[in-house]
């Protein structure tokens, strides 16, 4: 047996097309009951129950997923932005903070299109859901793409969480306009000081900030690639297996400070 919290009469209506009708409920307990390849349960409570065979099962919830019948457990109601940052811990690479905006129905978009923390997915996936939110979302989200030269500037006279502070919010503001009642969730990180609702694993609990992740990623992949391009070598991400990525940036005698974060201490070592 699977269970909804939350569960309104009139969304199970939208059901009918999927098979399932309305049948007689069995105790006075019950709001409604329907028949269909499961059985549904709605209680007076709200609580909505699953029965039947296990495929039979997940397949009902995937479709109570899509239809956005049941509410989340996690998130909130109304217009809210969640913001989230990429290559924070990267040697190569600058650092990247996006933000996106979205209210009730977006959200339910979003889950339909199979939006995600971006740590759940390939990079050709993130790549193509990034596309997807640019073309059907082009006002509802804002990339602060942050490249080396210019990260390094900020760090020398700011910390990287003073940097990330004022990118999220810069990321908000963009997105709030007028409305200054709108809610900002930013996925926690050590020292954050933004925000009005901060979190470990956002990206995880908030479909806005899970969008968020995905733009911040899609931004993070983008200006790599552009690295790249101009280094003339394959820039891993990470800051596990870089050496010889270093090692390229002396070969070739390029200026450190445009593709990697100086005060990093690995390459602080390499560069002594």
């Amino acid at each position: 047996m699977v269970s909804f919290d939350d569960v309104n009469e009139k969304e199970l209506k939208r059901l009918k097309k999927y098979g399932y009708e309305f049948i007689k409920p069995k105790s006075k307990q019950e709001i409604a009951r329907l028949k269909g390849k499961t059985t549904l349960v709605l209680y007076k409570t709200g609580k909505l129950l699953i029965q039947g065979k296990k495929q039979d099962i997940e397949e009902t919830t995937k479709l109570i997923n899509f239809l956005c019948i049941a509410k989340e457990k996690k998130g909130i109601s109304g217009v809210a932005i969640g913001t989230d940052e990429s290559l924070k811990g990267d040697t190569f690479g600058g650092i990247v903070v996006a933000g996106f905006m979205a209210d009730e129905k977006i959200r339910c978009e979003l889950k339909q299109m199979g939006v995600k923390d971006s740590k759940l997915l390939l990079n050709p996936d993130v790549v193509e859901l990034a596309k997807k939110i640019i073309e059907k979302y082009p006002k509802n989200y804002h990339i602060e793409n942050i490249y080396p030269k210019e990260f390094n500037k900020l760090n020398l006279k700011s910390r990287i969480t003073e940097i990330l502070d004022i990118l999220h919010e810069r990321c908000f503001i963009k997105l709030v306009g007028k409305n200054k009642k709108i809610m900002h969730i930013v996925d926690l990180y050590p020292g954050c000081n933004v925000g009005d609702i901060k979190e470990k694993h956002a990206e995880s609990k908030y479909i806005e900030v899970a969008a968020a992740s995905i733009m911040a990623r899609y931004g993070a992949l983008m200006q790599i690639r552009e690295l790249e391009d101009q280094a003339g070598f394959f820039i891993p991400l990470g800051s596990t297996h870089v050496g010889s990525a270093l090692l390229e940036i002396k070969k070739k005698s390029l200026h450190p400070e445009y593709f990697v974060k100086l005060r990093f201490q690995n390459v602080r070592d390499f560069l002594a």
